[in-house]
C-alpha cells in the first residue's frame, strides 16, 4: 500500500549518485510538481548531486530565452541546475532545451538511443533482461561504428550503451539494459487510498507503468504526482495502469498548472484522452504560404487507405491540406493515437477524436514490423548519400526521438523542409515561386553533422524516399540524389545547384512542380 506524503517528503527520497527515471512526453503528462521540488531541494541544499536522469521523450514547451537560465522553466529544464545531474538517457531532448544546450557544452554526459529502444530498454530493465536486440539503429548515430548513441565527449568516455552484433549473418544492435533505476518519478490522474493509479485524462499512454516496474524490481522507489485522491476501491479495474503494489508514495499536487494535461492549454480537453468525441471538430485549412506548399507536395503523394505517420513541424500541415482536399487515410503517431486529428504546435503529438489509443511502446514495435506505410519526416540538413539530420546541429544535442524507427521501417519515406536555412524573401507567384533573397545557409551539405537516416540502409532495404522542398524535389537513388522537379520562376543553376555543396543529378525529364500548389485555390487532389 502506497504511503501519502508531502512533496517535501518525497523529494527527499532522492540520493547523490541516484538514477532518477521521469515520465511524460513533450507537452504531456510531465510529473510538474515532483521535478519543481527536486530543483527546489537542489538549490537550497546542494543535494542531490550528479545524478542519472532516464526519459522516454523529455518534458518541456520548447520555450527559449537569450537571458542565461530564463525561459527554461517547465519538464525537464528544471533540473538544469549545474551539479545536479551527471548523465543523461532519452530518446530525445527537443523540448529540454536546457539540457540540450548543456550536452552540447560537454557539461553532463548524454545519450540519446531511438525511442523504441529507449522504451524497450525500460522494459528490459523492468523484466531483467540484458538489453535490446534489434536492427534499429543501424548506420545511424546509433551504430557504435558512428556515435554509439553518446551525444558529447562526456559520454564516449563513459563507454558504450550498444555493441554490433551479428545473427543468422545479419548486422544486428545489442543495446545495453540499464543497471540502475533508483526513483521513478510519474505522473497519474488520479489515485485511490490504496495507490491505485489511473491515466484518464491523460493525452498520451507513456512508459509510466515500466518505469514503475523498473524501479520497483531494482529494489528502488516509485512516486506518483496525482490530480486527486479518490476511495479505496473505486477505481475501475481495467483504468488501473499502475498497481498499488508498484507505487510507494503519492503526492496530490498544489499547484493546478503542474497538472495540466498538455502545456499548450491550461484547462482539461476531453477529446484529447479519447473520453469524448468532439461533433464537427476539424483541422482548420492552412494560410497560403511556403509551407502549405510543402504540405501539399507531400499530400500529393497520398493513396486511399494508407497507414501515414506525420512527423512534428512542416510535415504535420499535411493533415489539414488532407482534409481540405478529402483526402481519406488512416493516421498513427508514436505518442499512441490512430486517427483522430493531430494537433499541431505545443499540443504535438497529442490527436483529437482518436479511433484507438495505444501505448507508445506498442505503436513503436508496429512501426519496427513495418507497419506504415507512408512516413512524412523533417530535416535540418540532406547530404549526397541522402543521409538526413535532425538530431544534432547549431550546438545542440536533440536526439532522434522516434525518426529512425519511424524512417527505416516504413515502406515509402518522404523528408519535407524548405531548401535553405536562415532569412529568405520568397513570394508566391501564380505558378511558382520568386526568390528575391535566399537563406544563408545550404541544408544541402557534403556531409551532414550526424546521421539520423541513411541512405545507404534505406536503398539497401529496398525503400521509396523522396525529398520535397518549396522550389526542388529529389529522389533518392543507387547513384545519390536525383532532381526531378523544379518550381516555376526557379532558375536551376542559380536558385539550386549553386546553393548545394554536392552536384546531384539532373532528370533529363525534369518537370516544373504543379502549379495549383502555389495558388490560393483548392488543388483537387
Amino acid at each position: 500500500m502506497a504511503k501519502i506524503v508531502t512533496l517535501e517528503e518525497a523529494v527527499r527520497v532522492v540520493k547523490d549518485g541516484d538514477y532518477l527515471l521521469v515520465g511524460g512526453f513533450g507537452s504531456y503528462a510531465s510529473p510538474e510538481e515532483l521535478l519543481e521540488g527536486l530543483a527546489e531541494r537542489y538549490a537550497d541544499t546542494g543535494s542531490p548531486k550528479k545524478i542519472g536522469v532516464l526519459c522516454g521523450i523529455t518534458t518541456g514547451d520548447k520555450t527559449e530565452s537569450l537571458e542565461p537560465l530564463k525561459g527554461y522553466t517547465i519538464g525537464a529544464n528544471r533540473l538544469r541546475a549545474e551539479g545536479l545531474i551527471d548523465v543523461f538517457i532519452a530518446g530525445n531532448l527537443t523540448d529540454a532545451r536546457a539540457i540540450a544546450y548543456m550536452v552540447g557544452e560537454n557539461k553532463i554526459a548524454c545519450y540519446l538511443p531511438p525511442l523504441g529502444v529507449m522504451l524497450n530498454l525500460l522494459r528490459a530493465t523492468a523484466a531483467g533482461r540484458p538489453g535490446v536486440i534489434t536492427r534499429v539503429g543501424l548506420n545511424t548515430f546509433a551504430d557504435p561504428r558512428l556515435d554509439g548513441c553518446a551525444f558529447n565527449e562526456r559520454a564516449k568516455e563513459l563507454g558504450p550503451l550498444v555493441e554490433l552484433t551479428t545473427l543468422d549473418g545479419k548486422e544486428y544492435l545489442f543495446y545495453k539494459a540499464f543497471k540502475k533505476a533508483d526513483v521513478a518519478f510519474i505522473r497519474a490522474t488520479y489515485a485511490d487510498e490504496d495507490g491505485n493509479l489511473t491515466m484518464s485524462k491523460e493525452g498520451v499512454m507513456g512508459p509510466e507503468l515500466d518505469m514503475a516496474i523498473a524501479a520497483h524490481n531494482r529494489g528502488g522507489t516509485v512516486i506518483a504526482q496525482v490530480e486527486d485522491i479518490v476511495a479505496r476501491g473505486t477505481l475501475h479495474p481495467k483504468q488501473v495502469r499502475v498497481h498499488s503494489t508498484l507505487v510507494d508514495y503519492v503526492v496530490k499536487v498544489k499547484n493546478p498548472d503542474n497538472q495540466r494535461q498538455c502545456y499548450a492549454t491550461p484547462g482539461y480537453r476531453p477529446e484529447l484522452s479519447g473520453d469524448v468525441r468532439i461533433a464537427g471538430e476539424t483541422v482548420k485549412p492552412m494560410k497560403l504560404s511556403l509551407r502549405k506548399v510543402l504540405a501539399r507536395r507531400g499530400a500529393m503523394e497520398l493513396k486511399p487507405g494508407v497507414i501515414i505517420n506525420l512527423g512534428s513541424g512542416m510535415p504535420s500541415g499535411i493533415g489539414s491540406v488532407a482534409e481540405e482536399e478529402g483526402l481519406k487515410f488512416s493516421t498513427t503517431i508514436e505518442a499512441g493515437s490512430m486517427g483522430g486529428i493531430v494537433q499541431e504546435g505545443l499540443s504535438f503529438p497529442g490527436a483529437a477524436n482518436s479511433e484507438a489509443f495505444y501505448y507508445q511502446l506498442d505503436t513503436l514495435d508496429m512501426y519496427d514490423g513495418g507497419f506504415i506505410d507512408m512516413a512524412f519526416l523533417g530535416f535540418a540538413e540532406i547530404d549526397e548519400r541522402g543521409n538526413t539530420n535532425v538530431s544534432q546541429f547549431a550546438g545542440r544535442a536533440i536526439g532522434a526521438g522516434g525518426y529512425i524507427n519511424i524512417s527505416q521501417n516504413a515502406k515509402k519515406v518522404f523528408f519535407l523542409g524548405n531548401f535553405s536555412a536562415g532569412k529568405a524573401d520568397v513570394a508566391l507567384t501564380d505558378s511558382g515561386l520568386d526568390i528575391k533573397s535566399d537563406g544563408e545557409t545550404s541544408k544541402f551539405v557534403k556531409s551532414v553533422q550526424q546521421v539520423t537516416f541513411s541512405g545507404d540502409y534505406a536503398l539497401e532495404n529496398g525503400q521509396e524516399v523522396m525529398y520535397i522542398t518549396e522550389r526542388a524535389v529529389f529522389k533518392l537513388t543507387k547513384d545519390g540524389l536525383l532532381l526531378t522537379e523544379i518550381a516555376d520562376g526557379v532558375d536551376l543553376q542559380k536558385d539550386v545547384l549553386d546553393k548545394m555543396e554536392f552536384a546531384p543529378q539532373v532528370s533529363p525529364e525534369l518537370k516544373k512542380m504543379d502549379a495549383r500548389l502555389f495558388r490560393e485555390a483548392k488543388m483537387g487532389l
